[in-house]
């Protein structure tokens, strides 16, 4: 339930900064490299080249301002309504991508993608959330959850998402290869 809530509230932030609701257009995931580092991987619809992917995740405020900030964390937005704060951990600024697919280590960029502030490192426990997308926001990557533990599981050229379970009426956490990552992800049938 705390991963279908974490969709609501990300899509309230994309659309309270946007104003409207941006076009879905392939998948962001998670994997680890030969060496066992973390990947982020995408996939994405004809159209829709992302220019940087967004990490960042939910905490409860230790205090609050009047306003209803989180008080000394410049990066916290207060989301309306309730008292979690999204926190802004890192945005990824891709170099110029070519075909429909692209990845890169989160914890050593490299191959022209770089990383504002200039290094991004998991707490442990804390559930991340990444997402591809364009500064504009017209268009977002689907997004993807994960932990420290989570890249403990996982194993070269296999891929973290996560998917509606009709069955279960909550999003788990699935694991696929990279082929078929890059399949759903590229599939104009899930494009708008």
């Amino acid at each position: 339930m705390r991963r279908w809530l974490g969709v609501v509230l990300a899509v309230s932030v994309v659309v309270g900064v946007s104003g409207c609701t941006p076009v879905i257009g392939g998948l962001t995931g998670l994997s680890v490299d030969s060496e066992g580092h973390p990947v982020i991987v995408l996939a994405w619809c004809e159209g829709a080249t992302p220019d940087g992917v967004k990490v960042y995740h939910y905490e409860e405020p230790v205090s609050t301002s009047p306003g209803g900030g989180s008080v000394g964390s410049p990066v916290s937005i207060n989301i309306s309504s309730s008292s979690t704060v999204t926190v802004d951990d890192a945005h990824f600024n891709a170099p110029s991508l070519d075909g429909q697919s692209a990845s890169f280590r989160i914890d050593e960029p490299a191959d022209g993608w770089t990383v504002e502030p200039e290094s991004f490192a998991m707490v442990p426990g804390v559930e991340y959330h990444a997402f591809g997308g364009n500064r504009d926001h017209t268009f977002s990557i689907a997004h993807v959850y994960f932990t420290g533990d989570d890249i403990e599981n996982l194993k070269p050229g296999m891929v973290l998402i996560q998917q509606y379970d009709e069955k279960k009426g909550d999003w788990v956490d699935v694991m696929v290869s990279q082929e078929n990552f890059d399949r759903q992800g590229q599939d104009p049938s899930r494009c708008a």
